[in-house]
């Protein structure tokens, strides 16, 4: 009896998809997948100190342990005007450029995903940093490429 357990454990192991643990942040109705590859830190009761002539995404820098950082607004990013109301902040470190700060509508969240749960659809009408969308139970995620975001905004705020 005890070897029958043990081969219908290993059937159900081997049959349930893994899950792949992701965060995930919201910009109004839309929701945006953090990529595995980053480091986030959600920061609390920073102030942020406009900038004249910022560039339309920067909602201005924050002075975080003797650092500034700039500050997206994703709002403006993502929507197309500014956050309406007190966001959240999150400081976020891509492996190949400098740490940055996102505006959000509340805490991440973190999702239990599986391969088996997930369905890739690409829009044709995402931007360029939005390869393509997931729907996670009855729920569309933005797959978002922040390093190509944040190479986009280098590449534009250059000029």
């Amino acid at each position: 009896m005890g070897d029958e357990q043990q081969a219908r454990g290993a059937t159900i192991s081997e049959t349930s998809a893994p899950l792949i643990s992701r965060f995930c942040y919201r910009i109004g109705a839309h929701t945006l997948l953090l990529e595995a590859t980053l480091t986030a830190e959600v920061l609390t009761t920073q102030t942020i100190h406009a900038l004249p002539f910022a560039p339309d995404w920067c909602a201005g820098l924050v002075s975080l342990r003797g650092d500034l950082f700039p500050v997206m607004d994703m709002h403006k990013v993502v929507l197309g005007k500014p956050a309406p109301h007190q966001t959240q902040l999150l400081l976020i470190q891509h492996p190949q450029f400098s740490p940055i700060i996102l505006t959000c509508d509340g805490f991440p969240r973190q999702l239990k995903l599986s391969d088996a749960d997930l369905t890739e659809y690409t829009p044709e009408n995402l931007p360029s940093w939005i390869p393509h969308t997931l729907q996670h139970n009855g729920q569309t995620l933005l797959a978002a490429d922040h390093g190509r975001l944040l190479r986009q905004i280098r590449q534009t705020t250059n000029r």
